[in-house]
């Protein structure tokens, strides 16, 4: 087997493995040393040398490929350390992957350096609470960080003494979505109607946006994924209700959920 360090192990072939028995063989006794290379490919012996060569090639294929799971262990292992269960993005992998349940985490400033400020997106119950503070006692958040939030629950530890942990649920407010749609007139492709427009908002929406997310209106409805009938969208939101209405990227509270409200006659489809 060939090693190098950017590559890793790879396996002889047949040619280089049956060149190995070959040379061995003639080592095995003077009277081979001048032994022909076609002359040992027509002997019985060359027949078990070409089973074996088979069996190695086999044995070197199942160590390469160990090698390379054991080398992604490692790299996961050590991106694990790299990036510990107290990190933010741990902390929301978890939750999601344990619970089910989105979160988001207010960035951490000087001001507010060493608080953790954690929002989940769940319905608060005695039982939930206690699963979601056991979870950070064990795998997601060291003692030392001072959790902020109006949810708290206290873990008594198994060593002795009690940990309070804290965070917050769901803000939710609404967002009122207005879209205008230019049809385009180089192409031959239908148009949606309105009802499937805000069909296909919405769970745009729901996929692209979750606690704590910027709302950004042009990644909820595009030309080329959702309307290819289409030259322009312009996409608008409303946080009072409909009195003023905006297009820019907003900057979500690290609690607040959006809640769509997308009606029919917000959609207006006009010709070029």
């Amino acid at each position: 087997m060939i090693w190098d360090s950017s590559t890793g192990l790879t396996p002889d072939d047949f040619d280089t493995i049956i060149e190995a028995y070959f040379e061995a063989f003639k080592e095995s006794d003077d009277k081979f040393s001048g032994l022909a290379f076609n002359t040992f490919v027509a002997s019985d012996e060359y027949k078990v040398f070409y089973a074996s060569a088979q069996i190695d090639m086999t044995i070197e294929t199942i160590i390469a490929s160990l090698f390379v799971k054991m080398s992604e262990f490692i790299q996961n292992s050590n991106l694990k350390i790299n990036n510990p269960t107290t990190t933010p993005n741990a902390l929301i992998a978890g939750l999601e992957e344990n619970f089910g349940f989105k979160s988001s985490i207010m960035q951490m400033t000087e001001e507010n350096s060493g608080k953790m400020h954690v929002a989940i997106d769940y319905t608060p119950s005695a039982n939930i609470n206690y699963q979601i503070a056991s979870y950070m006692e064990k795998t997601a958040v060291v003692a030392s960080t001072y959790m902020v939030g109006d949810i708290e629950q206290d873990i008594v530890l198994t060593k002795g003494g009690v940990e309070t942990y804290r965070w917050t649920a769901k803000e939710e407010k609404p967002i009122l979505w207005k879209l205008t749609l230019t049809k385009s007139r180089n192409t031959n492709a239908v148009v949606d109607n309105q009802d499937d427009i805000v069909s296909k908002f919405l769970a745009n929406f729901d996929a692209f946006f979750w606690i704590g997310m910027d709302i950004e209106p042009e990644k909820y409805f595009e030309i080329n994924r959702d309307a290819l009938y289409a030259s322009n969208i312009k996409a608008e939101y409303s946080l009072d209700d409909g009195t003023s209405w905006s297009e820019g990227i907003y900057k979500t509270p690290y609690n607040v959920k959006f809640i769509p409200d997308l009606p029919v006659e917000n959609v207006i489809i006009t010709d070029a």
